[in-house]
């Protein structure tokens, strides 16, 4: 399990990363040890995926696809989880599989490492912006405005630590985020068309 000081360590150095410095990468665990336990920060993306699900929901219901009453509560949480483990494992994999043939064999643990720690940082724009929404503090169009700024500033992040973690070209470390992001919405769409079915 991974503990506090762990915790602590990873979101200073992710801070660093998104200021570009490559110390930041110095404060995460390379070791394969590391590289297992680093995968068990998606349960602490929990609260930022069950906002999410639950404001998509809300869309449903606002716009009349679905009537609460109606909703397919179960297969909708479950093929949202599914998802969620997918994606978390989607890109690793393939990039194990390229590793060799695009040069990244000797960065591949600590890239990895610093993608999954990262992406709690990467998290809390998104954790602010949902929350607030949820308490009715901003509206439906404001939240997706800021949801798509911290989409772009999250993308921006990727690139940083594919560029420093890998220390890859801009145009590899750009083809591993567009292929990251590809990914994500391609799971995301299967996802809704599983639990609709």
């Amino acid at each position: 399990m991974i503990g506090m000081n762990e915790i602590r360590a990873a979101l200073d150095g992710s801070w660093l990363l998104l200021r570009n410095r490559p110390e930041g990468m110095a404060f995460f665990d390379q070791s394969l040890q590391g590289f297992w336990r680093s995968f068990q920060v998606v349960f602490l993306l929990i609260p930022v995926f069950l906002l999410s699900g639950q404001i998509e929901k809300q869309g449903y219901f606002s716009e009349n696809v679905y009537h609460p009453e109606a909703f397919p509560d179960g297969a909708y949480w479950t093929a949202q989880l599914l998802g969620l483990g997918v994606d978390w494992i989607a890109l690793p994999i393939i990039l194990a599989a390229l590793a060799a043939p695009i040069g990244i064999s000797n960065r591949y643990v600590p890239f990895i490492v610093a993608r999954n720690w990262t992406s709690l940082l990467a998290s809390v724009p998104f954790l602010i912006t949902y929350s607030l929404f949820m308490l009715g503090i901003i509206p439906l169009g404001i939240m997706v405005l800021l949801s798509l700024t911290s989409l772009v500033v999250v993308l921006w992040y990727r690139f940083l630590v594919a560029r420093i973690a890998l220390q890859a070209t801009i145009s590899l470390a750009v083809g591993i985020v567009i292929l990251d992001f590809l990914l994500s919405l391609v799971i995301a769409q299967i996802v809704t068309i599983f639990w609709q079915v």
